[in-house]
C-alpha cells in the first residue's frame, strides 16, 4: 500500500508539468488521466487507443526523468457522462469504445500500468435500471477478457450520476462482470448521505483508492471539513491486505461546486495527514 497523487488534479498544468509537481512533492506514483477534450494535461483517450506505442513512449520518457512510476489511466471518450458512454444503448458506440480500450490495455502494458480506471455508464431513463445494469456488465465482461490476456486489470468508479450510484448497485455490475475491480472513491456516496457501513461493503474488491475529502451533501471540501475517516479506512484495508495505491484526488471544476478548493494546498496537508497511517 502506498499513497499517490492523481494528474488531474493539477489540470491546467500540461502533462510535464503535473509529473514535476508530483516528484516536487514527494509523490512516487501518479494516476495519468485520459479526459477528452478536458484540461492540458490529459492524454485523448481515443489517440492513445490509436498508437498506444507512441504515447507509451512519451509517458514512459516522462517517467523515467522525473522518478515516478503510473499506476492508474483514467480515459474518459466523452466530454460528458452521457456522451459515448460505458454502457450506451447503441452498440456501434460500445463498438468504438471497445476499439480504443483495446489499444488502451496495450498501452497500459507497455507503461506498466497495472490497471486502468473508466466510468461504469449511465443510467438512461428510457430504459430500466437493469437493462442499465446488464448493458454495463456484458461490456465489462468482455473488456476484462481482453485486459486480462495482458495482465491488467479494469477497475470502474461507481460515482454519483452513474448506475453504479450506490453501494449496492456497484455490487449488482460486479456480479454481471466478476473479473472486474473497482477504484473506490467514499466522496460520490458521501455527497449522498450514503452511511459509512454501507460504503465499506465495496472495500474487498477494491483495487484502487481515491481519496478526496468530503462530507454530506458536498463532492468536495478541504480537509478541515472532512468527515470520512480515512484513517480508518487505511486500516481497514490494512486488514484485507490491500496492495494497491490510495490516491489523493482532488479537481478543480464546476461540477457540484469543486472548483472552491485550493487543490495544490489541500493535496499537500492531506498527504501530510495520512503518510504516516501507509
Amino acid at each position: 500500500m502506498r499513497l499517490t497523487v492523481s494528474n488531474h488534479s493539477f489540470e491546467y498544468l500540461n502533462l510535464e508539468g503535473t509529473l514535476t509537481l508530483a516528484r516536487a512533492m514527494g509523490f512516487t506514483g501518479v494516476d495519468i488521466a485520459g479526459f477528452h477534450n478536458r484540461g492540458r494535461c490529459s492524454l485523448e483517450p481515443d489517440e492513445v487507443g490509436a498508437e498506444p506505442e507512441k504515447y507509451a513512449d512519451q509517458v514512459n520518457r516522462l517517467l523515467e526523468l522525473y522518478g515516478l512510476d503510473a499506476v492508474d489511466f483514467f480515459p474518459q471518450f466523452g466530454a460528458a457522462l452521457d456522451e459515448r458512454c460505458f454502457n450506451s444503448p447503441d452498440p456501434t458506440v460500445r463498438l468504438k469504445n471497445m476499439a480504443s480500450l483495446k489499444g488502451i490495455v496495450t498501452f497500459c502494458k507497455l507503461t506498466n500500468i497495472p490497471g486502468f480506471t473508466i466510468s461504469p455508464g449511465i443510467h438512461h431513463p428510457d430504459r430500466s435500471m437493469e437493462e442499465n445494469l446488464s448493458t454495463s456488465g456484458g461490456a465489462l465482461s468482455m473488456l476484462t477478457n481482453i485486459a486480462g490476456e495482458q495482465g491488467i486489470t479494469v477497475r470502474f468508479e461507481p460515482h454519483v450520476s452513474s448506475v453504479a450510484d450506490t453501494p449496492e448497485r456497484a455490487l449488482a455490475l460486479l456480479e454481471r462482470a466478476p473479473d472486474a475491480r473497482l477504484t473506490l472513491d467514499y466522496s460520490h456516496f458521501t455527497l449522498q448521505y450514503i452511511s459509512m457501513d454501507r460504503i465499506h461493503q465495496l472495500l474487498p474488491y477494491t483495487n484502487h483508492f481515491h481519496i478526496r475529502p468530503a462530507r454530506d451533501g458536498k463532492l468536495q471540501t478541504r480537509l478541515d471539513e472532512n468527515t470520512i475517516d480515512f484513517v480508518d479506512i487505511i486500516h481497514r484495508l490494512k486488514a484485507l491486505d490491500y496492495q494497491g495505491c490510495l490516491s489523493i484526488e482532488y479537481v478543480y471544476m464546476s461540477w457540484f461546486d469543486c472548483n472552491q478548493v485550493d487543490c495544490l494546498t489541500e493535496t499537500i496537508l492531506t498527504k501530510d495527514l495520512l503518510e504516516p497511517h501507509i
